[in-house]
């Protein structure tokens, strides 16, 4: 075995698609077996590197079905929960599930069956979740963390709605605060970022236990809350539940919760049912006679921004014609939609400026 390990490893350092393709082949026949030893997994690990990671820029083999991927994740994170450093491992398995996305330029979310086989895992486990905590400390590569938040994204309706508390109150607490400290510091690196964190938040705030430990700076996430994904439950939860989670943000200290969860309300003012409008739109009447103009402005400017690059977005589909029709016209409804919450949060404000 230690000599077939050597010719791993250099074989595997080639940038050849054949390479890449037969250590994928060989990665799932490894990850078959219900008994691997050390060298076992040292070969797994050498075959992620050659089937991904080598060959990132070039043809990297399709995934299909994540389950071995998901057994070689579990092991590494149980194995960084204890203190071992297996980063680089965490890295390439996450990458591994995102890549299809990435091959089709559709960097909102991973493929369907991957989805659906991730649901099935067990990513709840103490030493999985373990692991994620130990991957998202500020003190590990930037690359690890981000990784993660990708897959603190992916999980995230097992991580924050299981019927059984994950982490103790003040795990949660910390992981908040390690959330935050990636997202917050990085959302300007690009629309993905802010998609992950919005994704997390919304499933955070439908949790009566994880909304209680969201960090006040991480309440800022929800100026991107349109970049939440369209038919993620935990949103069409929070809509629906709109009062009750505007009585919890105003239960906080220190506002934020409150200033940012009425700013999304009006991002999805056409998605609230009757009576919730009628609340939102008073409160707004309410905050345009005080000190609440200044909100009501910045909610205004930050829809115009979306209305403006969801309107580019739109044109530049239609002339390079790179999506579904049925997908651009939805986008075009979401673009009146905001045009017309826009018009109607205007016309509060306009009196009374």
């Amino acid at each position: 075995m230690p000599l077939a390990l050597r010719a791993l490893r250099l074989v595997t350092r080639l940038k050849v698609v054949d390479v890449s393709t037969a250590s994928y082949e060989m990665f799932k026949m490894i990850m078959a077996s219900n008994d691997l030893t050390d060298q076992h997994w040292e070969a797994a690990r050498l075959l992620v590197e050659g089937a991904w990671i080598q060959n990132i820029e070039d043809s990297p083999p399709a995934l299909g079905e994540p389950t071995e991927i998901l057994k070689f994740l579990d092991h590494h994170l149980g194995l960084q929960g204890e203190g071992e450093d297996h980063g680089p491992s965490i890295t390439s398995a996450v990458d591994a599930m995102l890549m299809d996305g990435w091959r089709y330029c559709d960097w909102a979310l991973p493929p369907p069956m991957i989805v659906e086989c991730v649901k099935k895992f067990n990513c709840v486990s103490p030493s999985f979740i373990r692991g994620v905590r130990s991957s998202l400390r500020p003190d590990n590569a930037f690359r690890l963390r981000g990784r993660t938040v990708d897959l603190i994204a992916l999980i995230s309706d097992q991580l924050f709605n299981s019927p059984t508390p994950v982490m103790e109150p003040e795990e949660m607490s910390e992981f908040s605060e390690h959330l935050t400290v990636y997202m917050i510091d990085h959302v300007n690196h690009g629309p993905q970022i802010q998609r992950r964190g919005v994704t997390i938040l919304f499933e955070m705030l439908r949790s009566p236990e994880w909304r209680k430990q969201i960090v006040t700076r991480l309440w800022s996430m929800f100026a991107y809350s349109t970049r939440a994904y369209e038919k993620q439950e935990s949103l069409k939860w929070c809509l629906q539940n709109a009062i009750e989670l505007l009585e919890f943000t105003r239960g906080l200290p220190d506002g934020e919760g409150l200033r940012w969860w009425y700013c999304t309300l009006w991002f999805y003012f056409d998605k609230l049912d009757t009576t919730v409008r009628d609340e939102v739109e008073k409160i707004a009447r309410d905050m345009s006679l005080g000190d609440g103009l200044s909100d009501l402005n910045m909610y205004l400017n930050l829809i115009g921004q979306e209305v403006a690059m969801v309107r580019k977005e739109v044109d530049e589909l239609i002339m390079y014609e790179s999506r579904p029709a049925e997908y651009v016209m939805k986008l075009r409804d979401r673009l009146v939609a905001l045009e017309g919450n826009k018009y109607r949060l205007g016309r509060i404000i306009l009196p009374h400026q």
